[in-house]
């Protein structure tokens, strides 16, 4: 009944052609993984990288269709209008709000320009009073002390312009004049500048690794790295390729996804993109773990594997299994073929493998060492 749900290999292919087609295969989600978090990351700062390679630019000098949003702009602000919105933030323990930022209206250019347009500018809270005392003092056309301000220009979203064009239709602007008079942008003050622009430089160039990276992985299984990586552990076998390949052709496929197969001589299975070998007749003991994986207390899964410990090594090899269910025919298998190796877990075992290595070899290893492997 066993036999049914395995198979062996036809040999249509080479065993390096066949090893090298997996890898890549396994190289391809980890490739788009890195590729496409590289490139959300490239193309979110990439206009804030391009304003901050630009450079600042005095503000007052700019002539309103030179304003958009990839400028870092120094402004000296010497008159406003007013406040047109505030953004807060809300304690959920407490629900108490505090206003962060408020937005107010200016316009462009210097105190000589004849060619202006109003749009706006988000400054921290703290410059409330401040920015309120000059916005009196420019409704009564009185001086007004400057204060400068460093930031990036933003377009407004949705929201931000329907506040904005709201506040002029409450001076009885028409929507014709909103739309000549008015531009869409605002002076983020504080952004992409100190802090900011060091964090949008760490992004960009992290983007840029991750795609860099990805790359890398891609040419690596393309070049057949982990192919050379499987012929580089498979030349301490003492084989020779012929061998290997006979080995391979011959052995049952356990897990065709995973490219677990076992031969008569040699366990092959894949950990990551690599191929790797285990000597049948090296195993002294071979269990299945399930782990159980949790967040916040919640279950959100389990995983499968058998541990394979080879002689006199205290680190186990892991194969990854698909369920519980494959896991015990895998050591079923492996306990009707390979006579060397104790198979399943108890406690007492664990203790005498701990504590009594050659009591623990007694067991099976020691009666088969020197024994033919099954065919």
């Amino acid at each position: 009944m066993r036999n049914k749900k395995y198979h062996r290999y036809t040999g249509d292919e080479s065993m390096l052609a066949e090893l090298k087609k997996k890898s890549i295969m396994r190289a391809i989600p980890l490739v788009l993984l890195f590729v496409i978090a590289g490139g959300v990351l490239f193309a979110a700062e990439f206009s804030n990288i391009r304003s901050l390679l630009r450079g600042h630019v005095k503000f007052e000098t700019l002539l309103p269709d030179e304003i958009n949003g990839d400028l870092i702009v120094e402004a000296s602000i010497n008159a406003n209008f007013g406040a047109y919105m505030e953004e807060y933030s809300k304690n959920t323990k407490t629900n108490v709000t505090r206003t962060t930022d408020i937005y107010y209206v200016i316009w462009t250019g210097d105190d000589d320009s004849e060619d202006y347009k109003y749009m706006g500018i988000k400054v921290p809270a703290s410059y409330g009073g401040q920015m309120d005392r000059m916005a009196e003092a420019t409704y009564n056309y009185e001086m007004s002390d400057t204060i400068h301000f460093t930031g990036a220009v933003n377009k407004m979203s949705s929201e931000e312009y329907q506040y904005f064009r709201e506040y002029f239709q409450e001076s009885d602007w028409t929507d014709e004049e909103i739309d000549e008079y008015t531009l869409p942008y605002y002076i983020s003050v504080g952004a992409l500048t100190g802090g900011a622009a060091t964090s949008a430089y760490v992004i960009f160039g992290i983007g840029i690794a991750l795609i860099v990276f990805g790359v890398i992985i891609l040419l690596y299984a393309l070049s057949g790295g982990d192919v050379k990586a499987f012929q580089k552990e498979a030349a301490t076998l003492g084989m020779s390729e012929m061998e290997l390949e006979a080995e391979y052709a011959g052995a049952r496929v356990m897990i065709q996804k995973d490219n677990l197969r076992i031969g008569r001589r040699l366990i092959f299975y894949m950990t990551g993109r690599r191929t790797r070998v285990i000597v049948n007749d090296k195993i002294v003991w071979a269990y299945q773990q399930s782990t159980t994986h949790r967040t916040n207390g919640i279950k959100t899964g389990t995983t499968y594997e058998i541990l394979v410990y080879l002689l006199n090594e205290k680190k186990a090899r892991r194969i990854n299994m698909p369920g519980e269910e494959k896991a015990g025919e895998v050591l079923q298998y492996m306990y009707e073929n390979i006579p060397t190796a104790v198979v399943g877990y108890t406690d007492e075992l664990l203790s005498l493998f701990n504590k009594d290595y050659q009591g623990f070899l007694n067991l099976r290893y020691h009666n088969a060492s020197g024994q033919d492997m099954p065919q």
